[in-house]
C-alpha cells in the first residue's frame, strides 16, 4: 500500500507543484508587465536624477568655489604689536639708563656724606688729643715749678741768688708753656683748615657727580620722550590702518559672495526650467501605461482563475483516490491486527509449555547445589581436624628451646665463677714464690671445670638431637595421617560431583529435546496464519492499484494542456503591454533631447561664471596684498627709525653713566684714602713729639738752675 500511496502522492505533488507554479508564472508575467510599464516610468524618473546630478554637480562646484580672500588685517595687528614692543623696549632701556645715571649722583652723595662724617669725626678726635696735650703741658709746667721750688729751698746760697734763679726758672717754664701752647694752637688751626678743605673738596666732587647725573637724566628724557610718543601714535595709526584694511577686505569678500550667489540663482532657474520639461511627462505617459497595465493584469487574473479551477479538479480526483487508499489501509491494518493476535497467542502457548518443562530441571539443579554445600561443609571440618594436630608442635618446640637455654646459662655461669676466683688472687701484692703455686692450682681447677663443661655440653647436645628426632618422627606420622584423610575425602567428593554432573546433564538434554519439539510446532502454526493474512492483504492492494495505475497517463496529459493554455495567455497580456510601452518611450526620448540641450547651455554658462569668479578673487587678493605690503613696509621703516635713533641716545647715556662713574667718584675715593691714612692724626702725632721733647728738655735746665 505504501507504494500506491507514494504514486498517488507523487501525482498530487506534481499537480500541486503545477498549481503552485502557476502563481509564480503569473506573478512573473505581471512583473514583466510591471517592468514594461515601470521601465518607462523609470526613464521618466531617471530624468530627474540626471537633472539633479548635472545641476547638483554644478551647484557643488559653485558652493566649493574659493571666494575667500586672505584677510591681511592680522598683519597690521602683528606690526602694531611689534611697534608696541619697540615702545616697551625703548622705555625699558631708558629706565635702565635712568637708573644708572641717577645711581651716579646717589652714590656720590652717599659716599660724600659718609666721608664728611668720617672727616669731622677724625678732626674732632685730633682736636681732643690737642686739648689733652695742652692739659698735659699745663700740669707738667705746674709740677716743674713745684719741684723747682723744692730744689731751690734745699739749695745753699744767698736768698737773692736763689730768688734770681727762681725768677729765671719760672721764666723758662712760662716760656716753654707759651711756646707749646702756641704750637698746639697752631696745630688745631691747621686741623680745622684741613677739615674745611676736605669738606670743600667733598662738596665739589659730589656736586660734579650729581650735576653729571642730572645732565644725563635730562638728556635721556629729551631723547626718549618724543620717540616714545611717536611710537605710540604710530601704533594707533597702524591699528586704524588695519581696521580700514579689514573693512576693505569685507567689502571685496561680500562682492565675491554676491557673484557666487548669482551663479546659484542661475542654477535654480535652470532647475525650474528642466522641471517644466519633465513634469508634463507624468500626465502624458502615466495614463496610457496605467491602462495597458490594468488590461494585462485583468487578463492574467482571469487566466489564473481558469487554470486554478482546472488544477483543483485534478487535485480533487487525486484526493478521492487517497481516501480510497486510506479506507483499504484501515482494512489491511485490521487484518494485520487479527493475524498478530493469533501469532501472539501461539507464542504465549509455546512459552507456557517451556516454563512447564523448566520446573523439573530447576528441582534437579537445586538438589545438586544442596549436595555441593554438604561436600563443602565436610571439607571444612576435615581442615579443622588436621590443623588441630599441628597446634601442639609449637608448644613442644618452645619447651625444648627453653630447656637448652637454661642448661647453657648454667654452664656459662659456672665458668664465669671459676674465672672470677682466678682474678681474685692478689698477684701484684703477694710475693711471687707464694702467688705462683696458688695461680697454678687455680688454673688447674679451671681447666678441669672447663673440660667437664665441654663434656656436659656434648651430652646435652646429644640429648637435644634425640629429642629433635623424636619430634620430627611424630610430625611425619601426623602428616601421613592427615594426608590419608584428605585423599579419602577428595575421592569421595569427586565421586559425588561426577554423579551429580551426570544427573544434571541428563535432565538438561531431556528438557532441551522437549523445548525443541514445542518451538517447531509453534513455528509451523505461525507460518500458516501469516500466509493467510498476506493473501488477504494482497487482494485489497490489487483493488486500489486498479484505480491508481491509469493516473500515470491521465495526470501528465492534463497538466501539459494546462501549461500550453497558461503560456498563450501570458504572451498575449505581455504583448499588449509592450505596445503601450513603445508609444510612451517616444515621448520620453523627445523630452530627454530638449532637457540635454538646456542642461548643456547651463553647464557652459556656469563654468564660465566660475572661471570669472576665480579671476576676480585672485585680482582682488593681489591688489589688496600689494597695498598692504606697501603700507606695512612704510610703517615698519618709520618704527625702526624712531626706535634706532632713540635707542642710540639711550645707549650713549648708559655708556656715559657707566664710563664716567669711576672718574667722578675717584676724588671721593682719594679723600677717603687720605682719611684712612690719618690725615688729621699726623699733625697731632708730630705736636705730641715736640711737646714731649720740650718738656723733657725743661727738666735738666731747671735742675741746673737749682744746683
Amino acid at each position: 500500500m505504501n507504494d500506491l500511496r507514494a504514486a498517488v502522492a507523487k501525482h498530487k505533488a506534481t499537480v500541486e507543484g503545477f498549481g503552485s507554479g502557476i502563481t509564480p508564472r503569473l506573478s512573473t508575467a505581471k512583473g514583466e508587465v510591471e517592468a514594461l510599464a515601470q521601465g518607462v516610468v523609470e526613464q521618466v524618473a531617471a530624468l530627474r536624477p540626471s537633472i539633479s546630478a548635472t545641476l547638483g554637480a554644478l551647484l557643488t562646484q559653485v558652493n566649493a568655489a574659493n571666494v575667500t580672500l586672505a584677510d591681511p588685517s592680522p598683519r597690521f595687528d602683528a606690526l602694531a604689536t611689534e611697534v608696541q614692543g619697540h615702545q616697551q623696549t625703548l622705555t625699558a632701556s631708558s629706565t635702565t639708563a635712568r637708573t644708572q645715571a641717577e645711581s651716579l649722583g646717589q652714590e656720590a652723595t652717599a659716599k660724600s656724606q659718609g666721608l664728611e662724617g668720617q672727616a669731622k669725626s677724625s678732626a674732632e678726635s685730633s682736636q681732643g688729643q690737642l686739648t689733652a696735650l695742652q692739659q698735659q703741658v699745663t700740669q707738667k709746667c705746674d709740677a716743674d715749678k713745684k719741684s723747682f721750688d723744692a730744689k731751690l729751698a734745699k739749695r745753699k746760697g744767698s736768698p737773692q741768688e736763689t730768688e734770681a734763679r727762681r725768677t729765671q726758672g719760672y721764666a723758662l717754664i712760662d716760656q716753654t708753656r707759651s711756646q707749646l701752647t702756641q704750637d698746639l694752637t697752631g696745630v688745631g688751626s691747621t686741623i680745622a683748615a684741613a677739615l674745611a678743605a676736605v669738606l670743600v673738596r667733598l662738596a665739589t666732587s659730589r656736586d660734579a657727580a650729581t650735576g653729571k647725573s642730572t645732565q644725563l637724566t635730562s638728556t635721556l628724557d629729551s631723547a626718549v620722550k618724543d620717540p616714545v610718543s611717536a611710537l605710540a601714535a604710530l601704533h594707533q595709526e597702524i591699528v586704524n590702518a588695519g581696521k580700514t584694511t579689514k573693512d576693505t577686505h569685507q567689502q571685496q569678500q561680500s562682492t565675491l559672495e554676491a557673484q557666487r550667489k548669482t551663479l546659484v540663482d542661475q542654477l535654480m532657474a535652470a532647475a525650474a526650467a528642466a522641471a517644466g520639461i519633465v513634469d508634463p511627462l507624468d500626465t502624458q505617459v502615466a495614463p496610457s501605461l496605467t491602462a495597458g497595465k490594468t488590461q494585462a493584469d485583468g487578463a492574467l487574473d482571469t487566466l489564473g482563475k481558469t487554470i486554478g479551477g482546472q488544477v483543483a479538479s485534478v487535485t480533487a480526483q487525486l484526493t478521492a483516490v487517497e481516501k480510497l487508499i486510506d479506507q483499504v489501509q484501515k482494512q489491511v491494518e485490521t487484518a494485520i491486527t487479527t493475524v498478530s493476535g493469533t501469532i501472539d497467542s501461539l507464542v504465549q502457548g509455546a512459552l507456557t509449555a517451556v516454563e512447564t518443562l523448566k520446573a523439573p530441571l530447576k528441582a534437579t539443579l537445586d538438589a545438586a547445589f544442596t549436595t555441593l554445600d554438604t561436600l563443602v561443609a565436610t571439607v571444612s571440618a576435615l581442615k579443622q581436624q588436621v590443623m588441630a594436630l599441628f597446634e601442639v608442635l609449637p608448644q613442644k618446640l618452645e619447651q625444648l628451646q627453653t630447656l637448652f637455654q637454661q642448661i647453657v646459662g648454667s654452664l656459662e655461669s659456672l665458668l664465669e665463677r671459676a674465672m672470677g676466683l682466678l682474678d681474685a688472687i692478689p698477684a701484684a701484692d703477694l710475693p711471687k714464690p707464694l702467688v705462683t703455686p696458688a695461680v697454678q692450682g687455680i688454673t688447674q681447677v679451671v681447666g678441669q671445670i672447663t673440660t667437664q663443661l665441654g663434656t656436659i655440653s656434648s651430652q646435652v647436645g646429644t640429648q637435644l638431637q634425640t629429642v629433635q628426632k623424636t619430634i620430627v618422627s611424630q610430625v611425619e606420622t601426623v602428616q601421613t595421617q592427615a594426608q590419608t584423610q584428605i585423599d579419602t575425602a577428595t575421592t569421595q567428593a569427586v565421586t559425588q560431583m561426577g554423579t551429580l554432573t551426570d544427573s544434571i546433564l541428563q535432565g538438561i538434554e531431556q528438557a532441551s529435546a522437549q523445548v525443541t519439539q514445542l518451538i517447531a510446532a509453534a513455528v509451523t502454526q505461525i507460518g500458516t496464519v501469516k500466509d493467510q493474512g498476506v493473501q488477504q492483504i494482497e487482494a485489497m492492494k490489487q483493488q486500489v492499484a486498479a484505480r491508481v495505475t491509469p493516473l500515470d497517463t491521465q495526470v501528465p496529459q492534463r497538466l501539459e494542456a494546462l501549461d500550453a493554455q497558461v503560456g498563450s495567455g501570458i504572451d498575449a497580456a505581455v504583448q499588449a503591454m509592450q505596445s503601450a510601452r513603445d508609444s510612451a518611450e517616444g515621448q520620453v526620448t523627445s523630452a530627454k533631447g530638449r532637457l540635454d540641450s538646456q542642461l548643456g547651455t547651463t553647464n557652459t554658462s556656469v563654468t564660465g561664471g566660475l572661471a570669472s569668479l576665480e579671476q576676480t578673487r585672485k585680482s582682488a587678493e593681489t591688489s589688496l596684498t600689494s597695498q598692504v605690503d606697501g603700507a606695512l613696509a612704510a610703517f615698519k621703516q618709520r618704527a625702526e627709525g624712531l626706535k634706532s635713533g632713540a635707542q642710540t641716545q639711550v645707549d650713549s647715556v648708559s655708556t656715559q653713566a657707566t664710563g664716567q662713574k669711576p672718574q667722578l667718584l675717584s676724588p671721593l675715593d682719594a679723600i677717603g684714602a687720605q682719611l684712612q691714612g690719618g690725615a688729621f692724626a699726623k699733625p697731632v702725632t708730630a705736636a705730641n713729639g715736640r711737646v714731649t721733647s720740650a718738656l723733657n728738655a725743661l727738666g735738666p735746665k731747671l735742675d741746673a738752675l737749682a744746683s
